[in-house]
């Protein structure tokens, strides 16, 4: 696995765990991460899409 794609999936398991437990300041970082500019370098995914998906999911 690509070392972009473990530091993406490493997030989205962390923001998936932060939002079970409602840990509000690691869901913030998530969502920091999934928006910026690195994980634009990192993915061509669509960061926003991707919280709105996780958010649903766990809901």
């Amino acid at each position: 696995m690509p070392l972009s794609a473990a530091i993406i999936e490493r997030a989205l398991l962390d923001y998936k765990q932060a939002l079970s437990e409602k840990d509000e300041g690691t869901i913030r970082e998530c969502e920091r991460f999934l928006r910026s500019q690195w994980f634009a370098f990192l993915s061509d995914l669509d960061g926003e899409k991707l919280i709105v998906m996780m958010k649903e999911e766990a809901a």
